[in-house]
């Protein structure tokens, strides 16, 4: 009997085990772009951009800096030490002093003494001391170095939230720039193909009598026209992906795959503009930094008013190395201190005016800065309500261009309506189509930029996700 091989059967396994492997890989199909939604990319800037870190950063800093100030009040205790070498020790020659005892007093013994010296100070010697000192009143000059150091922190908190803020409708900007992008290379993409199958159609019927050269002529330089601005639409698309990657902070190489894929929306229900206005005023950054300003002014006025006041510290010190002493050095001392600046030239009365006027300016600074800001929220709530208002017109548009399109095309294949009327129709619904992306873009930045204006940049996302339709449709 003849032994049948167990080839096939190993071989059948081999090529099941292939096929499980490859059937993921086969299901999967090409890569998928880097997807990526506007929560997560407002996560990644906030974490990565640099403009943050280094505003950030400086929040630290001045949070260092009032920590420096508020040790003013803490007594300071020093540890002093030193080594010299003089051109020679230090001596005092008593010989006189002995001759005039000899000479009053002659019994005393003494001629056979050596000279009467007394040695003051080795020529090479040691100190080594301990110093203690505490303000115990400085007119307020510490405090106003505490109030300074305040106000410098509350200016980088406030800077801080500018540049978030800022990041945030930049943000928008490009992130919703890209998706318009991608969004008009669609439209640009389905316009190319509607053209390429009415070329079709014009060819055959040109072929069949029904349709003039002419007319086949006109939609192939449709044609022509709709491929050349597909490729500027993917050249569009690319510099917009660009910014984004940058703004996100990523490697270049990794643009041409970003996806965005949060759509554009509109929010019908705006907040009140009167609700706004009251909020930037509490809220705008700009405003604060103005208020740190005063702040600051106000406390170098306190720190000039505190030059006119004495300064009154205690202090001690304590001889570590005695054998350094010289006869009349102490070992230890205490004791307070005093000073007190009678005049000097009219400095201080010259440099209270100026913060004076400082204080004046930053406060005439600060009015102007609310009236500003207040037209500035009634500027982009103007904006936001015309893109808006585009958006909704648009919409009417739409559905009369899709209309159209259907009229022509059926017109057209029944031979009553021209070639040059179905490349119009087309031509006109894609203009409705790219106005109605680009006017949702614009109310999209536009919002971002009222809330930014605002100090409400936070409140983006609540509105996006109250948003109703799909204007991308």
């Amino acid at each position: 009997m003849t032994r049948r091989s167990r080839l096939p059967r190993y071989s059948s396994s081999l090529a099941r085990s292939a096929v499980w492997v490859a059937l993921p890989i086969l299901l999967a199909g090409p890569a998928r772009a880097a997807e990526i939604s506007l929560p997560e990319a407002r996560s990644r800037v906030r974490s990565s951009h640099e403009a943050r870190k280094a505003a950030e950063l400086e929040v630290r800093e001045r949070e260092a800096e009032a920590g420096a100030a508020d040790a003013l009040r803490w007594p300071k205790l020093e540890a002093n030490a030193r080594v010299t070498r003089m051109d020679g020790s230090i001596v005092i020659d008593l010989e006189p002093v002995r001759q005039v005892i000899l000479a009053l007093h002659p019994t005393v013994p003494g001629a056979a003494v050596p000279p009467f010296l007394l040695d003051v100070q080795d020529e090479l010697f040691g100190r080594v001391d301990v110093r203690f000192s505490w303000p115990l009143f400085t007119g307020g000059k510490i405090d106003a170095a505490r109030s300074a150091a305040d106000a410098r922190k509350a200016d980088a908190e406030a800077a801080l939230r500018t540049v978030e803020e800022g990041l945030s409708t930049e943000l928008v900007r490009r992130y919703f720039g890209a998706r318009l992008a991608g969004k008009a290379r669609e439209v640009r993409a389905g316009v190319l193909s509607a053209l390429d199958g009415h070329v079709r159609n014009a060819r055959r019927l040109e072929e069949e009598g029904f349709l003039s050269r002419a007319e086949r002529l006109h939609a192939d330089v449709a044609r022509s026209d709709a491929d050349r601005e597909l490729k500027g639409a993917e050249h569009d698309l690319a510099l917009a992906r660009e910014a984004l990657a940058n703004i996100l902070t990523l490697p270049g190489e990794e643009a041409p795959a970003l996806d965005p894929t949060t759509p554009l929306f509109v929010v019908k229900e705006l907040p009140p503009l009167g609700e706004l206005k009251r909020d930037a005023l509490v809220a705008n950054p700009s405003l604060a930094r103005v208020a740190a300003a005063g702040s600051l002014a106000g406390a170098g006025l306190a720190a000039e008013k505190a030059r006119w006041l004495p300064d009154i510290a205690a202090f001690g010190f304590r001889e570590l190395h005695e054998g350094g002493l010289t006869l009349l050095d102490p070992t230890w001392a205490a004791g307070l201190t005093a000073r007190w600046t009678l005049f000097d030239g009219f400095g201080r009365e010259k440099s209270i005016v100026a913060a004076r006027e400082r204080s004046a300016r930053v406060e005439a600074l600060s009015s102007r800065a609310r009236r500003d800001v207040e037209t500035l929220v009634e500027k982009k709530y103007r904006e936001t309500r015309k893109a808006l208002e585009q958006v909704e017109a648009f919409g009417d548009a739409l559905e009369l261009g899709r209309e159209n399109v259907r009229v022509r095309t059926r017109a057209f294949e029944e031979g009553v309506a021209t070639s040059l009327d179905v490349v119009d129709a087309r031509l006109s619904l894609a203009r409705v189509e790219l106005g109605r992306l680009a006017a949702a873009r614009d109310f999209d930045v536009a919002l971002a930029e009222l809330l930014e204006a605002a100090g409400q940049s936070e409140r983006f996302e609540a509105l996006r996700a109250s948003a109703s339709g799909d204007v991308e449709k």
